[in-house]
């Protein structure tokens, strides 16, 4: 019992010791661990995680310079393994040269500030925290004497946190004290939502990830088992941007876009299945299937669309249908249909010109398209010639302003009616001779 309870006390110290960097984020899994080794039964499919592990891990921080995780992971290590000898030690190693390199380059960075290297003294100031994250001189520089020229405005939003947003910009919850320094918040005080904070932009070292694989796997194993698929592929999206070729990381999203894309098919949310599909491997069994279930679930409800004369909402179905697959058939016919049914609809209503627009959003090559363009034409003609009869009748009788209208009606919709043109202009000097007289 003794035990279980040093390793609270341990996660109490942590707190204090890094802004809670990496404990909440442990917590959860430590609590489980503790639970199964009391029950002395675990839940099917978790391991327990022995010392050697998070001693392992400690080792790989360090060697990569990440002295705060090395140091979280190695404190972990020594209270799961008390009789340690070893550990107590490197933990006493690390904390010294935690200790030696903030102050080494705490110390670089005033020199470079006194002489006037503002952009180096940042960049040391910025390194220092990396080490020491609550180093109150650097801070203090940081802030005040050397305030970021580069920075974000975000405003807060409903329910954000100082971690939230410290997680969204910089990668790492336990930089959520810069924030809160930089904006003069106190600690333990969360930003008012609509609240505009100052995010400064900080050098990539300082603001480098870190994950820790093997426990983010179990996670998103577990809420695999729970069918929580838009975690698991959370989860896997992050181990894939730190790891691109982890194979497990690839199933698991594979596995989860999937089931996200068929449960989506099941709302009768093509589109959107169809979207969430072709984030599968291709190779993934049944995906291909499931797609071309879901294409034709939609060009079913494309034809229906275009029986209703919908043909706006056919363009926007068979244009997803395309945007996936640009040599689908069934697609092209559908929308190259609606578009000249929609045509001989306007040519009806003898509106040539937005019949001839929509026909030029077609393909050309299609036959129907061809000859609804010819009709379209040939309809514009015979209007043209009912305008010029018209304005002749008006003519007829005297009435040559009517007879003026009606032929350039006939001109517009046919530009080489001669017969038009020279009424038109035969019209007009009558007209002004008729002036003259009066």
């Amino acid at each position: 019992m003794k035990r279980f309870f040093n390793i609270y006390l341990l996660l109490i110290v942590l707190f204090f010791f890094t802004g809670c960097a990496g404990v909440r984020e442990f917590l959860g899994d430590i609590a489980d661990k503790i639970a199964e080794i009391n029950s002395e039964k675990a839940p099917e499919g978790t391991k327990v995680l022995p010392a050697s592990y998070y001693l392992e891990k400690a080792l790989e921080y360090e060697k990569n310079d990440e002295l705060q995780t090395a140091l979280f992971y190695m404190q972990i290590a020594g209270t799961l393994n008390p009789d340690s000898t070893k550990i107590p030690e490197k933990i006493a190693s690390l904390k010294s040269t935690i200790d030696h390199k903030a102050r080494k380059h705490f110390t670089t960075g005033v020199e470079c500030y006194e002489k006037r290297k503002f952009k180096d003294a940042q960049r040391q100031f910025l390194t220092t925290l990396r080490y020491a994250p609550g180093h109150k001189e650097a801070l203090d520089y940081l802030k005040n004497r050397l305030h970021p020229k580069e920075y974000l405005n975000y405003k807060v939003k409903e329910k954000d946190t100082l971690k939230d947003i410290s997680k969204k910009f910089y990668k790492d919850p336990s930089k959520d004290f810069l924030i809160a320094y930089f904006n003069n918040l106190k600690t333990g005080e969360e930003p008012v939502s609509g609240t505009i904070l100052e995010l400064p932009m900080l050098e990539s070292e300082f603001t480098r990830p870190t994950i820790d694989i093997r426990i983010e796997l179990i996670k998103a194993e577990n809420f695999l088992k729970e069918k929580r698929y838009r975690e698991v592929l959370d989860i896997a999206g992050k181990i894939l941007e730190y790891d691109r070729l982890n194979k497990k990381a690839s199933d698991l999203k594979n596995v989860s876009c999937y089931q996200i894309g068929m449960e989506l098919s099941r709302q009768e949310k093509y589109p959107e299945a169809i979207e969430m599909f072709k984030k599968v491997t291709p190779e993934y069994q049944g995906v291909e299937e499931a797609i071309q279930q879901a294409i034709n679930k939609e060009l079913f409800k494309a034809k229906n669309l275009l029986k209703q004369k919908q043909y706006e909402q056919v363009f926007a179905v068979t244009k997803k249908i395309l945007d996936y697959d640009k040599s689908n058939k069934a697609a092209q016919d559908l929308i190259n249909t609606a578009f000249c049914q929609q045509a001989k609809h306007l040519t009806i209503r003898k509106n040539y010109t937005e019949a001839l627009n929509v026909l030029n959003r077609a393909d050309p090559q299609y036959d129907c398209v061809k000859k609804t363009i010819s009709d379209v034409y040939k309809a514009k003609k015979k209007q043209a010639e009912v305008h010029y009869l018209n304005g002749v009748k008006h003519f007829l009788n005297e009435e040559l302003q009517s007879a003026i209208k009606e032929w350039e009606k006939a001109l517009a919709l046919n530009p080489e009616h001669k017969k038009a043109k020279k009424n038109i202009n035969n019209a007009r000097s009558l007209l002004e001779k008729l002036e003259k007289v009066k």
